[in-house]
């Protein structure tokens, strides 16, 4: 009996023995983890703080009610809907990241959206989910950014989602997009994705997106079209020029971006903020002037000189000399050079087209006084106009019309031969909306003679 009660002394010990080390008791132990008092709660595994996704879903137009969808590296997924500003905002861990990120559905100024746009995130922080966003995405896979979405899988986006990587592929749309109408760049220091911005006008950003949307009609090619032109490092068009177009109020420019096009047509554009854009197709002459607009052209005339360095574009609002057509806005190509010397002016004699045609000729004398002679009757007009004080930024004030006056020159030198351009806008003193009425407020465009 004696050896059977030692026996079971003996199990019982062993068996507190064996369930204090299994609880990690008896004090601590270098190299193997530090273990508790008996008695003791060991502490609990703090949770992995949540951190904010946020940015802006706009097409030129901020994208309301859009599903927003980021995908994570670490297998994780979240969601979120794009208010009426076209903000969004979601939370995640910094172990997610990177991420790719798709808006869907929505409207854009009250029409339904039925493609989607994407993006990527390596951090917390601004992803913007725009056109340009999508040709990163576009340009970093390599292919559709759809189908990349859908199945990309934990480890590629680790391994694409790098600053290198998204280095290389800002690149590729820079490139991209300076092959479109205008010769689109993106401002200094502003980057697609984590540049905030607001999906408004008058901001630069939304400003550009709406600029680049035009270009794309211009071109006559599509987001995706430019998603894979991106990625392969091809043109969007055959030839692109850029140019500054000028118009009432206030001598107020406009970039606008015309091109030879893949499918050898010619596009024309003016992403006019203030009135809504104006798109047109054309034919081109050997000298690479306008011949011809086409039928559904915004415009109804044109001028066209210099291989459409210089031109003019006419809509149907009433003219000053014509009344079924109105100069709605002359242009100048990036090529020539702004003459900010009046006196380079004085002593020449210049024809002047306004309404899309020559109604007469004009002189700047060596006193700055500006002289128009009508064709038509011989008639010339006193020198009612100080052409050095209409290139200044307060403009030549009309007191008899109650209209201020302002003006450009520029220059085109081809050999020997150089042709000076003014632009003149006239404006009504104190009109804020831009309208042409023929009256106070007219576009108009001279040419030095002889004419190229």
């Amino acid at each position: 009996m004696n050896n059977l009660k030692n026996t079971i002394r003996m199990a019982a010990a062993s068996a507190v023995i064996l369930a204090l080390a299994a609880c990690g008791g008896g004090g601590g132990g270098s190299g193997g983890g530090a273990g508790f008092p008996i008695g003791a709660i060991p502490p609990t595994t703090t949770p992995e703080p949540a951190v904010i996704s946020n940015g802006t879903a706009a097409v030129g137009l901020p994208i309301v009610g859009g599903q927003v969808t980021m995908k994570c590296a670490s297998g994780t997924t979240m969601t979120a809907v794009t208010e009426s500003t076209g903000t969004w905002q979601t939370a995640a861990r910094n172990s997610d990241y990177p991420c790719v990120i798709q808006v869907s559905g929505g409207t854009a100024g009250g029409v339904e959206r039925t493609t989607s746009l994407y993006s990527i995130t390596s951090g917390p922080g601004v992803a913007n989910i725009t056109p340009l966003t999508d040709l990163i995405v576009a340009a970093l896979s390599g292919q559709e950014p759809e189908a990349w979405f859908a199945s990309v899988t934990n480890g590629v986006l680790s391994g694409a989602i790098t600053p290198a990587g998204l280095s290389d592929a800002l690149g590729k749309v820079k490139l991209a997009i300076a092959t479109l109408p205008g010769k689109l760049s993106l401002p200094d220091g502003f980057d697609p994705i984590t540049t905030g911005f607001n999906a408004t006008k008058g901001d630069a950003a939304d400003g550009l997106l709406e600029v680049y949307g035009v270009a794309l009609t211009t071109a006559g090619v599509t987001q995706a079209d430019a998603g894979r032109a991106a990625a392969s490092g091809t043109a969007l068009t055959k030839e692109a020029f850029s140019l500054t177009a000028y118009t009432t109020p206030n001598l107020t420019a406009i970039k606008m971006g015309t091109s030879r096009n893949l499918d050898d047509t010619f596009g024309i554009s003016i992403p006019d903020l203030n009135r809504g854009s104006y798109t047109a197709k054309a034919s081109i002459d050997a000298d690479g002037n306008l011949s011809a607009l086409s039928a559904g052209s915004s415009f109804n005339g044109y001028v066209s000189l210099l291989g459409n360095r210089i031109g003019q574009l006419c809509t149907a609002n009433k003219g000053g000399m014509n009344p079924e057509m109105a100069s709605q806005y002359v242009y100048v190509s990036s090529e020539l050079t702004e003459v900010t010397d009046a006196t380079e002016l004085f002593g020449k004699n210049f024809v002047e087209y306004e309404d899309c045609a020559s109604y007469g000729t004009s002189e700047i004398r060596a006193d700055g006084a500006f002289i128009f002679t009508e064709t038509a009757s011989g008639n010339s007009n006193a020198p009612d106009l100080n052409f050095a004080q209409a290139m200044t930024t307060s403009g030549h004030v009309n007191a008899q019309n109650g209209s201020v006056i302002r003006g450009k020159v520029y220059k085109y030198a081809v050999g020997a031969v150089t042709t000076y351009v003014y632009l003149i806008v006239s404006t009504k003193q104190g009109t804020t909306t831009p309208v042409l009425n023929g009256e106070t407020d007219y576009v108009v465009m001279g040419v030095s003679r002889p004419a190229p």
